[in-house]
């Protein structure tokens, strides 16, 4: 099993730091290493990355300015080739997240910098909430900027509903900043910029699913790729346009839907088995159904996509886990399990999730 990412925020990573900021301007890395260091066992990863942040504040000049310049000056000359080295500079961003507001344009030059060494895709939301208009001016020059990674800034740290990140209320209301930015990157030599635009894109979707639809339809036919996953949420839920967008239609036929085996436990697994019959274009995805607290709950998994003439038959299968995680809770019970073929839901079929094993004697 890999290491929690929160584990390479260490002693080790702090020390780095230290040594680092050290070895440009006068500062007290073994204070800064005690300070950082105490209280950091108990705390996940980003709480890890303010405490560390925070400590580092308070050993930097006072003037921001002074201290950004210090900050710059630590950074390696080349960026770490590993995203598990970012982490080590990921609570520089950090700092300049939580205390650079009040110097916006020092700090988003900052960001430009530092983003090529850890991803600066959550420190420039505050910017964008609280100085929009300037930071929007820095976003527009960065996805001009001859390095992917403060092009990829452009695009990912715009997106409405970023992962782990505060939402961008104004963006989720009016995407066309953001949408105007993806328009210029859509085609950028880099698939790492490509992807962010793709998600983007995906963000918008989730509130203007009309707008994202119509924006693939210009990028496509030479980027299905891309569109594809921009419009991967609206897929599984079956929305018409998106379908219909990428072709997926026909009147095919879903028969003897069926769980194997009928029972399972955490830990274990089961086969959704059907048969499809063509013709057409058969889009099929995975609905897996749990009761919960308030009724049902469910989760859509990317089956697959099959071209079916007259008369096809496509013995479908597909593998589902039983293993426990964070997202998806398991829930003894009855399970319902529907194909979505094309947009339309057939079944469902049924399984028995068990209690787990009771512990051996």
């Amino acid at each position: 099993m890999a290491e929690p990412f929160k584990n390479l925020v260490n002693a080790e990573s702090i020390a780095r730091i230290g040594q680092a900021v050290a070895a440009v301007a006068p500062f007290d890395a073994a204070g800064f290493e005690r300070r950082a260091v105490a209280g950091l066992e108990p705390l996940e990863l980003k709480a890890r990355i303010r405490h560390v942040a925070g400590a580092l504040r308070a050993y930097l000049p006072g003037d921001w300015r002074e201290s950004v310049r210090v900050l710059l000056a630590a950074l390696p000359e080349q960026p770490p080739a590993k995203v598990a080295d970012g982490l080590t500079w990921w609570p520089l961003l950090q700092l300049v997240e939580t205390h650079g507001l009040d110097h916006p344009e020092t700090s988003l030059a900052a960001l430009r910098v530092l983003t090529c060494h850890a991803s600066a895709e959550f420190a420039v939301r505050p910017y964008l909430e609280r100085h929009p208009d300037l930071a929007w001016a820095h976003v527009d020059a960065w996805s001009r900027d001859p390095s992917e990674h403060v092009r990829r800034l452009a695009s990912e740290g715009t997106r409405p509903r970023l992962p782990w990140a505060s939402r961008l209320d104004a963006s989720v209301r009016d995407p066309a900043r953001g949408l105007a930015i993806i328009e210029r990157l859509v085609d950028d030599p880099s698939e790492y910029v490509r992807r962010s635009v793709a998600n983007h894109l995906g963000d918008v979707a989730k509130d203007h699913p009309a707008l994202a639809v119509e924006v693939a339809r210009r990028w496509l036919p030479g980027r299905r790729r891309l569109v594809e996953h921009a419009l991967r949420d609206l897929l599984k839920k079956g929305h018409p346009a998106a379908l219909d967008l990428l072709g997926h239609k026909g009147q095919v036929e879903v028969s003897a839907l069926g769980v194997d085996p009928p029972r399972a436990r955490p830990g274990e697994a089961i086969e959704v088995t059907a048969t499809i019959t063509g013709p057409g274009t058969a889009r099929v995805d995975v609905v897996w159904a749990w009761p919960g607290t308030r009724g049902w709950s469910s989760k859509t998994f990317r089956g697959a996509v099959r071209e079916l003439s007259e008369g096809d038959r496509w013995h479908f299968r597909q593998r589902l886990s039983m293993r426990p995680v964070t997202t998806r809770p398991l829930r003894p019970g009855e399970q319902r399990v529907f194909l979505r073929v094309n947009g339309i839901d057939h079944g469902p079929a049924t399984f028995l999730l068990l209690d787990a094993d009771p512990p051996r004697e």
